[in-house]
């Protein structure tokens, strides 16, 4: 499987410090607001995507749902500390290490130079003139380590001006990032890729058990359709709810092979209860067909409650979950609280709370 083992992040939006071990093939986020579970799905994607230099703001647009600034960056950094790098590291299971940094600072060039008067130079200490986002990241296989870095620079009117991408690097992985937003996100790209490879029969079979009158899925010009019995012509995703569009974009993100990694967050968003035992037998099942990792992030006890009926059921995917419970502790400030199959078998059976520490 390829994917993470573990992760540590320190100085990344509202985290300081934490440190999460023992990935296995579908993880599970809990906790209460703000105790950092997208922000941890977030730091899995930059270390996935730590040559392309444009991640970053990609990154708080996708938070934001909306054009996210060059200056929103240093929400990135913890308590808005510019001179305190966010930094995260990973074990992989291909046996390399990953190390990332972002730093804002300035970069001074020549055109730069000519949009200054009387002669000011800004520094790096002075937050309105920094116009320069680095990432600095390294990768480490055995008695081998390559250290690369990219950049993005605007000027004064926050428009790109120069970007540096990482020479000599290749990203081999792929990561697919579902947000929580229902209106985001189009599998098309996925369906495509599963159409060349003859796999999109996969998905249709998913859907069929999201909803037994779905007889096939087709993709033309981009967009997804369904057909359905009783129905002569083919009808948009789109325009069959929220439910429908968000399982398709989960289940065809899942399939498709392409994909190393696959970070969901929120996923219960826009569905049913009834439809997440039959969404988390899908997430398994296709993980494992396409040896892929899953990260979820999850707000829902009947999810997890379904996930536990699921897992009873199908016994041999009980040791690829994991469940972490992501909590900002008074003393020993964000901690990560694992559970295995058994731990969440027995939560459910006692009525216990994993969402969040109380």
């Amino acid at each position: 499987m390829d994917g993470f083992k573990n992760i540590e992040i320190k100085n990344f939006r509202g985290i300081d410090h934490l440190k999460i071990d023992d990935f296995a093939r579908v993880n599970v986020f809990l906790g209460q607001n703000s105790s950092g579970k997208s922000s941890v799905l977030e730091c899995l994607l930059l270390m996935m995507g730590m040559s392309n230099p444009d991640l970053p703001q990609t990154i708080n647009s996708i938070r934001s749902r909306n054009y996210s600034s060059f200056a929103d960056l240093s929400y990135m950094f913890h308590n808005y500390d510019l001179k305190a790098r966010p930094e995260m590291s990973s074990a992989l299971f291909d046996n390399t290490k990953r190390r990332l940094s972002l730093e804002l600072t300035y970069v001074f060039d020549e055109k730069s130079q000519q949009e200054l008067q009387n002669g000011q130079i800004p520094t790096s200490e002075t937050k309105t003139f920094l116009n320069t986002l680095k990432i600095l990241f390294d990768v480490e296989s055995g008695k081998q380590k390559s250290t690369h870095d990219c950049s993005l620079t605007v000027n004064q009117q926050g428009l790109i001006s120069n970007k540096k991408l990482a020479e000599g690097y290749l990203e081999k992985n792929s990561v697919a990032f579902i947000s929580s937003d229902l209106a985001a996100g189009n599998p098309a790209n996925d369906l495509v890729e599963l159409a060349k490879r003859r796999l999109k029969d996969t998905v249709t079979e998913q859907l069929k058990h999201f909803d037994g009158r779905i007889t096939t899925l087709e993709i033309l010009n981009n967009v997804a359709y369904v057909g359905l019995d009783g129905i002569d012509q083919l009808l948009t995703v789109n325009m069959q709810g929220d439910g429908l569009r968000r399982y398709l974009n989960i289940v065809a993100a899942s399939a498709n092979p392409m994909n190393n990694v696959l970070l969901i967050d929120e996923i219960e968003n826009g569905l049913h209860y009834s439809a997440y035992k039959k969404l988390w037998e899908a997430i398994f099942a296709l993980a494992t067909a396409t040896n892929k990792q899953i990260f979820v992030t999850t707000h829902s006890k009947e999810t997890l409650y379904q996930l536990n009926e699921m897992l009873e059921e199908k016994s041999e995917y009980q040791q690829e979950m994991r469940l972490y419970t992501l909590a900002n502790t008074p003393k020993k400030g964000h901690q990560a609280y694992k559970y295995t199959y058994e731990g969440l078998s027995g939560a459910c059976e006692n009525d216990v709370e994993l969402r969040g520490l109380v």
